[in-house]
């Protein structure tokens, strides 16, 4: 399992908080973050709960990953999450 740096999570978690892009799929809402060399998807749960990192990937490698994110970090993801895929 991979070590993220806490700061890391911070800045993932901070920079999902601000993504216009995200894409229903049926386990929620996703979107993905570029950072350091990484693409990491950030997925909201359907329904409720926590943020969480579901994976991240770079040229030929995968890792599978289930980081959450606390609740304060939660809820500016849910609000970008909502604004992006609200209906105007």
């Amino acid at each position: 399992m991979a070590t993220i740096p806490a700061t890391t999570l911070t800045a993932l978690f901070a920079s999902a908080a601000e993504a216009t892009r995200w894409q229903r799929t049926t386990l929620g809402l996703r979107t993905e973050i570029e950072h350091a060399g990484y693409t990491y998807t950030v997925q909201l749960p359907q329904g409720s709960g926590a943020a969480y990192i579901a994976g991240r990937a770079a040229w030929g490698n995968h890792e599978c990953l289930y980081i959450a994110a606390t609740l304060t970090e939660t809820l500016p993801i849910v609000e970008a999450a909502m604004a992006a895929t609200r209906v105007h």
